[in-house]
């Protein structure tokens, strides 16, 4: 959480996410560090894009 803190305007964003995409994919069967990598990739895009 603390990578994604400057990522997402607010943090519950990031931890809301997180969960959403990262634990919910890895519970359904997905490599832990292919959805990781995912999440990270659209932290940084929706960042970029709000700039």
């Amino acid at each position: 959480m603390a990578w994604a803190a400057d990522k997402c305007e607010y943090l519950n964003h990031a931890e809301s996410s997180y969960q959403n995409q990262v634990v919910d994919a890895v519970g359904n069967g997905a490599d832990e560090l292919t959805a990781i990598n995912a999440w990270m990739q659209e932290l940084q895009t929706t960042k970029a894009g709000a700039v």
